[in-house]
């Protein structure tokens, strides 16, 4: 990398396609010896970017918080819990890297445009991701990549629980995209649907409108055939938060823009999904509303919730240490410590004790909750008729309120999914703070 790169805000975009260039290639087969370093690669770079890149950091709201709850976290190498010593380094590292962008991003002067670049590489990935899923639904064993080591290694029985017959009696993994999980299709699906919303309401031209619709109908038929609940309940909130911000706003015609598209893809996708899964899609989905949603999460997820407050805390309430739990523990750990036994975190509250104890579930949600009300202020600006701030402030507060819904049903802030979400924060805001020093009679 030369000087001028490291300066420019180019380093945004192309960093996002470093992401997906490493998801990509754990599809590949001639590469599963070189699995660990692939994975690691995303968030060794992230640390290498906060090291080269020049300038001050932009303080977003989010950062004390998040450097608290880093320097709580760092405090547990000295827990008498912490495992291996390399587990706990990498452990340290990956959760420095997730948050990394919120310094290195607000150090580069970003523009409106590299923003939507970013925004657009991101929609197209996951939608071809959403889009791979579809074709290995239609297309039995064609389009499907090498099932993960990790999910295999579950067991025959968990790996046959993520199959499903479809109308036509092919049984079928759940569409896994371009990942090696089934179900993956499902974030892609996420991601395209919310994404497309936000370049529908955004654009004036015809082709990506076009495209725009194109990515909702595939995303919500991709997230109809994965069958994960968690990620449609946490489009809905984001689509219904989505849409109070506009109307709170004012903007009732891209309110109704909105309803009417994704309403109108979400009834006509779910009919086509259903064609095709037959009825194990419609029993997935209709279990949704068998009970209440607070019985039917506690089904699910929610007694992990319950145990982190009643068991984990209590006897965590310091931390567990680090190097215990998730991919570190996996690829670094010492599981043969009897003295420090392996720890299991289904949900990101428990991985929150287990990092800093009452003060973990303290400071880092809090980060979140600030990120959350900054981008609901973006959200109600008034704009130039050029300018789109207001628009994907309502789309990240959107996408901040399903993260945070998210972290009541899995780890989301100790993966790539956690990283792309400070990414996106900080991009948003250091393209904000770059307009108000072009522009500084903008408000």
């Amino acid at each position: 990398m030369g000087g001028g790169l490291l300066a420019s805000s180019r380093l945004v975009p192309l960093f996002v396609g470093l992401l997906i260039c490493c998801q990509l290639a754990l599809l590949v087969e001639a590469i599963a010896p070189l699995r660990v370093a692939v994975r690691v690669l995303a968030f060794s770079v992230s640390l290498v970017l906060l090291a080269l890149v020049r300038g001050r950091s932009l303080k977003h709201p989010a950062l004390p918080f998040i450097l608290a709850a880093l320097g709580i976290t760092s405090l547990q190498l000295f827990n008498p819990g912490t495992g291996a010593p390399l587990a706990a380094v990498a452990q340290l590292g990956i959760q420095l890297a997730i948050a990394a962008p919120l310094l290195w991003v607000t150090r580069l002067a970003i523009d409106p445009k590299t923003f939507r670049r970013t925004l657009a590489l991101l929609f197209f990935f996951n939608a071809a991701s959403a889009g791979v899923g579809v074709l290995q639904v239609y297309f039995p064993g064609r389009f499907q990549p090498a099932l993960s080591a990790a999910v295999q290694g579950q067991g025959e029985g968990y790996v046959s629980s993520l199959q499903f017959e479809t109308s036509d009696g092919v049984r079928v993994f759940r569409p896994m995209g371009l990942t090696d999980i089934p179900g993956g299709a499902s974030t892609g699906g996420f991601y395209a649907v919310l994404l497309g919303g936000g370049f529908l309401l955004s654009s004036r031209r015809g082709l990506t409108r076009v495209l725009s619709v194109g990515g909702i109908l595939v995303g919500l038929f991709g997230i109809y055939l994965s069958q994960v609940r968690a990620t449609a309940v946490m489009l809905v909130v984001c689509l219904v938060a989505l849409a109070a911000v506009l109307l709170v706003s004012g903007r009732v015609g891209r309110f109704l823009a909105l309803l009417a598209v994704v309403g109108t893809a979400g009834v006509a996708t779910f009919g086509w999904a259903v064609a095709v899964g037959g009825d194990a899609v419609m029993n997935r989905w209709a279990s949704l509303f068998a009970a209440s949603p607070d019985e039917v999460y506690h089904r699910n997820r929610g007694y992990f919730l319950t145990g982190t407050f009643a068991d984990v805390l209590p006897e965590y309430p310091l931390g567990a240490g680090l190097g215990r739990y998730g991919m570190t523990n996996a690829y670094f750990g010492d599981n043969s410590d009897r003295e420090r036994p392996p720890l299991w975190a289904e949900i990101q509250w428990t991985a929150w004790v287990y990092d800093g104890g009452i003060l973990g579930v303290l400071f880092y949600p809090l980060g979140v909750l600030m990120s959350l009300l900054w981008a609901f202020r973006v959200a109600r600006r008034r704009d130039g008729p050029q300018d789109e701030f207001w628009l994907w402030g309502s789309v990240l507060f959107a996408y901040n309120l399903g993260a945070f819904a998210l972290t009541f049903s899995y780890p989301f802030f100790m993966s790539q999914t956690g990283m792309e979400f400070w990414l996106l924060n900080a991009a948003l805001f250091g393209a904000l703070a770059h307009a108000k020093t072009v522009h500084p009679h903008r408000r």
